[in-house]
């Protein structure tokens, strides 16, 4: 038996589960080899997606999203699942509607950095833009989930690009507050 099923199997027996919330998550994730690369800092998708696994009172259990989340969510959804009121100065946005409705729509893009690269990841797209520390780009990287889900070709460069290049670094530029 996982250590987890017996923390969960324990919380049940002593019937503290009605009453605890559980999270799991990674802080990003790792590359072993894809990309050429054995390290977990970087703007691919191998190491910006992050395992988030909930368990809690008025939480449906077993299900899974492809809807966009964020670190900065995790507070406000804990706030809700825990029934506090949410304080002002949050950022985030509760994904607790999103957890019990997985299928919804919600955000459109997800927004992170490592190092001198800022990206965006959509349900399509993931766009990242390196900079120098005066803003001036140095390189751009544009992947299609659709047809390219492991990136290995970035199409930032390709002319039928174009428009998407401009839109999502139009709204990575929002996102980080740069506009």
């Amino acid at each position: 038996m996982l250590r987890s099923e017996r923390l969960l199997n324990e919380l049940d027996r002593l019937g503290l589960a009605e009453n605890t919330i559980v999270m799991l998550w990674g802080d990003h994730g790792w590359n072993l080899g894809e990309h050429t690369l054995w390290c977990k800092h970087c703007c691919f998708e191998t190491s910006m997606h992050a395992p988030l696994i909930i368990r809690g009172p008025g939480v449906p259990g077993g299900k899974r999203t492809r809807g966009l989340t964020e670190f900065i969510d995790i507070y406000p959804s804990l706030c809700e699942v825990a029934g506090l009121p949410l304080p002002d100065h949050l950022q985030g946005r509760s994904f607790v509607p999103l957890m019990k409705d997985p299928e919804q729509a919600w955000k459109d893009a997800a927004i992170g950095r490592f190092g001198n690269g800022d990206t965006i990841r959509t349900d399509r797209y993931r766009f990242t833009e390196y900079t120098r520390s005066g803003g001036n780009v140095l390189a751009r990287m544009l992947y299609d989930h659709e047809v390219d889900p492991q990136e290995d070709t970035n199409i930032a460069g390709q002319g039928e690009s174009q428009e998407v290049v401009k839109r999502l670094s139009e709204q990575l530029r929002e996102g980080m507050g740069k506009k």
